[in-house]
């Protein structure tokens, strides 16, 4: 009779530990819920929020990606932050006239290529219809102001012919540095220059075609702005984009550690 109380009581210990299991993994489901829920919450309101704003120039859709792509949610501070933009890829060869199909696939190439070595970048593969910022609609004064960029990069194509190199059996398009000899920030764009001149000369001799300086007036779209032009009239797209390959490691090699 005593073996079977004891065994009973032993029976009854297992269940009212069971059931404390059972509440404490209830209650740690519950509070989950509470945070998962909370942060939804803080997202749909920025998301209602940004949809609002900017009602006449995306939509739903678009505010969706522009969402994601550029917030995200941290959870420590419990809300959602910006997420840091670091260089704003574009072209002013894609203007209001014509469109160079190989460049614009070369910038969108530059930014597949960035990805890779951790670098954040943004592209507008837009035709630029004004390079002025108080000319600019809605929509491309967003793709400017609403990131915090460090770097903004025009890639265009040369107007000569003939800049074929091959550097270990691969086929290249040259790069040439242009820079307008009365922008304000001359001295630092020159010392930039310099390095990836120097930078391409030591690992790709005859890649670059040095550094043109310009009396002529540049239209920019912010302070550190370069203008990198690879290639020319008769270059292929698989010329241009092994170039890219390389402006890229460049890229990240002497401005990885200023971003």
């Amino acid at each position: 009779m005593k073996k079977f109380k004891t065994k009973k009581y032993h029976n009854n210990r297992k269940l009212i530990l069971l059931f404390f299991i059972i509440i404490f993994f209830i209650v740690f489901i519950y509070f989950s819920f509470q945070k998962i829920n909370k942060s939804y919450n803080n997202i749909v309101l920025f998301l209602l929020k940004d949809m609002n704003k900017e009602k006449n120039s995306y939509s739903i859709v678009k505010n969706l990606d522009y969402l994601v792509s550029n917030y995200s949610f941290d959870d420590s501070l419990n809300k959602i932050v910006k997420n840091p933009e670091i260089i704003y890829i574009y072209s002013t060869n894609n203007d209001t006239y014509h469109e160079d199909p190989i460049i614009t696939d070369a910038i969108n190439y530059l930014q597949k290529n960035l990805k890779k070595l951790g670098i954040k970048s943004i592209v507008d593969d837009k035709k630029i219809t004004n390079l002025s910022l108080e000319k600019m609609d809605n929509a491309e004064k967003d793709m400017v102001n609403n990131h915090n960029i460090s770097y903004y990069i025009d890639i265009q194509k040369a107007l000569i012919d003939k800049t074929k190199i091959t550097i270990n059996n691969k086929n290249y398009s040259k790069i040439l540095f242009v820079l307008e000899k009365n922008n304000s920030n001359y001295q630092k764009i020159k010392t930039i220059y310099e390095k990836m001149n120097d930078y391409l000369n030591e690992n790709y001799p005859g890649l670059s075609r040095g550094i043109l300086e310009k009396n002529d007036k540049i239209q920019y779209l912010g302070e550190n702005n370069l203008l990198i032009e690879i290639g020319g009239l008769d270059s292929t797209e698989e010329e241009v984009n092994n170039s890219t390959e390389i402006i890229a490691l460049m890229l990240y090699n002497i401005l990885g550690d200023k971003m």
